[in-house]
């Protein structure tokens, strides 16, 4: 009989042991969760931080690149003006050629035609 008294006793005592052991794991599985979530969150802040700093960075070089690009367009435009002046400019200097050479050539024509006629008539 002492010895089934000894018995169950030991059976309890494992049993509360577990049971013991079993809400130590978990006690300390909630201190480990609420250390790391206060690890997670600190991390959450810096992350969140850097975050916005590169979001201004990149803003502040999408701004400046638009301002590039609309002092590239404005020189792209005036490159364009002057361009097609100098092409007028050299259009009208090859009419005043043209009609140069086409008086030369009547000019020349007409010396022929006359000589030719002189010619002919004699």
């Amino acid at each position: 009989m002492e010895k089934k008294v000894k018995q169950d006793k030991l059976q309890k005592e494992e049993r509360n042991s577990a049971v013991n052991l079993h809400k130590l794991t978990q006690q300390w599985r909630a201190v480990l969760r609420q250390t790391r979530a206060a690890e997670l969150h600190s991390d959450i802040a810096v992350l969140s931080q850097t975050f916005e700093r590169v979001l201004d960075r990149k803003d502040s070089v999408i701004k400046c690149l638009v301002c590039n690009l609309s002092e590239a367009e404005q020189q792209s435009a005036q490159a364009l003006r002057s361009h097609l002046q100098c092409v007028d400019s050299l259009l009208a200097l090859q009419k005043g050629r043209l009609a140069s050479l086409e008086q030369q050539w009547n000019i020349v024509l007409e010396g022929l035609s006359y000589e030719f006629n002189s010619e002919r008539c004699v």
